[in-house]
């Protein structure tokens, strides 16, 4: 018969490692894509290079810090096992970045019993320094929308000018139906 764990009993913490790897693979399928459009990219880019820059470095920018968004959970993940499973008195040696109000407050592990309001202050503290560190990749979010939006209508309203002097380029004058066709076919 198996063995039952102890209701008391928790499993380790996992570390974020498989978000990582899902984050890996996407990043390593878009690349991909990215390799076998190459040729039709360059010629999209240097349509707007200067937009177009600006929209990649926001894009990378986005993505290094999503990565070391993730990276930094590893030790706060290795400090709450260590803290769960370490003897009583001894300590980590590296206290966690994020954790630290948590750390600072189970130091003591003869006085680990937290009320509950200082619990609620604590989950209060961490949610708002988790939060805080959401705002960026947030706003680098919508400034990429907002940026793929501004290229969207500058690349609209390039495409009604030149239809506008194509138009203008046209010999009304001509009697033949034909060579006004011809010509706006050519200009368009």
């Amino acid at each position: 018969m198996a063995e039952q764990m102890h209701p008391t009993t928790a499993a380790a913490l996992e570390p974020p490692r498989l978000y990582l790897i899902h984050m890996l693979v996407f990043t390593l399928a878009c690349a991909i894509l990215v390799v076998v459009l190459l040729p039709d990219l360059i010629r999209a880019f240097a349509a707007n290079a200067g937009l177009n820059a600006v929209i990649v470095a926001t894009l990378l920018l986005g993505m290094v810090h999503s990565y070391r968004m993730v990276w930094r959970l590893f030790p706060e993940v290795t400090w709450v096992n260590y803290f769960r499973e370490a003897p009583d008195g001894q300590e980590s040696a590296r206290m966690p970045r994020l954790l630290g109000p948590m750390a600072t407050l189970l130091r003591n592990r003869q006085s680990a019993l937290i009320s509950p309001q200082s619990m609620r202050s604590m989950l209060d503290s961490m949610s708002s320094r988790f939060d805080e560190s959401r705002d960026l990749s947030r706003y680098l979010v919508g400034l990429l929308i907002f940026l793929g939006l501004l290229g969207t209508f500058w690349g609209l309203l390039t495409t009604v000018s030149s239809i506008g002097d194509a138009i203008n380029a046209l010999d009304v004058s001509s009697t033949q139906s034909g060579t006004v066709f011809e010509g706006l076919k050519e200009g368009l």
